[in-house]
């Protein structure tokens, strides 16, 4: 897979190095216009990079009708993954520090000015997260598949060091954390966050960085995602575990619906969400959480298959 810089001239090159925003989007546009929207205007009054890797297989790409091209540097990856994409965008930024969110966010209008004090509070940090909040509350499906994965990090988080920290919705990390560069498969920010979580400066909650989760993919999309999404994860663990790790996680598939269900509700207690809101989640979390089970019972058997390439 190959990757070609289309847009971002030098004469265009931000005077702060020490932040990169990066994007990635496989989804036809608009679906990361209002991210832009949110963002573009920040990034230029900061001085700061910004790179949108684009996985379209068409040779005009997603941004091709955005009126944001001249504001950004456009990285084309066709068929890319979104983890495909991240990694080869990381591998091209100039920042000191690597800002990510993803296409379907929008960031809070102090989102840039947040980060860049933050880096200055935290210097030593491997990577700092910050707010997720549903930006997508218009049903319960909605809302349960938001809790899935973002659950933790929405309002309020406790600001300072954490064991987890916001994945690729809301997160920063110092790039000399990260490696110089990634293999075909890219960066899986859950994989990478638990490396980084023992070494030295750890992960960093700061809840002035704030963003909005907009995305609404039905029941049926929710479950499909996140068999992909488990599916995936486990694909990618594969290159790390032992034979027996790989044996024992198949074997034990069907505890993790429970386990991932308690500790949503869990979440949800300290959050002081009610139980009327608990009790509506409950049954749309059971089954989105099976069906990641699932997933990961497939990738430990099969590998990730194409499940990579199905998430957004």
């Amino acid at each position: 897979m190959t990757n070609q810089v289309t847009a971002g001239a030098p004469d265009k090159a931000p005077n702060n190095h020490k932040l990169s925003v990066v994007v990635a989007t496989s989804q036809p546009w608009p679906e990361i216009e209002g991210c832009l929207n949110s963002l573009v205007y920040q990034t230029k009054a900061a001085g700061v990079e910004l790179i949108v890797a684009d996985g379209d297989r068409n040779s005009n790409g997603i941004l091709a009708t955005s009126p944001f091209l001249d504001d950004l540097t456009k990285i084309d990856v066709p068929g890319g993954s979104v983890f495909q994409l991240r990694g080869r965008a990381i591998e091209q930024a100039c920042g000191e520090w690597i800002a990510i969110t993803e296409d379907h966010c929008e960031v809070a209008e102090d989102w840039v000015e947040s980060i860049l004090k933050a880096i200055d509070r935290f210097p030593d940090a491997t990577a700092i997260g910050g707010v997720v909040d549903n930006g997508a509350d218009d049903s319960d499906v909605n809302w349960a598949q938001f809790l899935v994965a973002n659950g933790p990090f929405m309002s309020p988080i406790k600001n300072g060091p954490a064991d987890t920290i916001a994945l690729q919705a809301n997160i920063v990390y110092r790039r000399d954390s990260l490696p110089q560069s990634f293999d075909e498969d890219g960066l899986m920010e859950m994989l990478q966050n638990l490396e980084l979580n023992n070494e030295k400066g750890g992960l960093i909650n700061d809840d002035s960085i704030r963003v909005f989760h907009v995305q609404s993919l039905g029941f049926k999309g929710s479950c499909a995602i996140n068999f992909h999404n488990g599916r995936s994860i486990a694909g990618y663990r594969l290159k790390t575990i032992s034979a027996f790790e790989r044996l024992a996680r198949t074997v034990s598939f069907m505890l993790l619906p429970p386990y991932m269900l308690t500790r949503s509700v869990i979440n949800l207690i300290q959050k002081r969400r009610g139980p009327l809101f608990i009790a509506r989640m409950t049954p749309y979390l059971a089954i989105y959480q099976t069906c990641h089970a699932f997933g990961e019972l497939v990738g430990y058997i099969g590998g990730p298959g194409s499940s990579p390439a199905h998430m957004r």
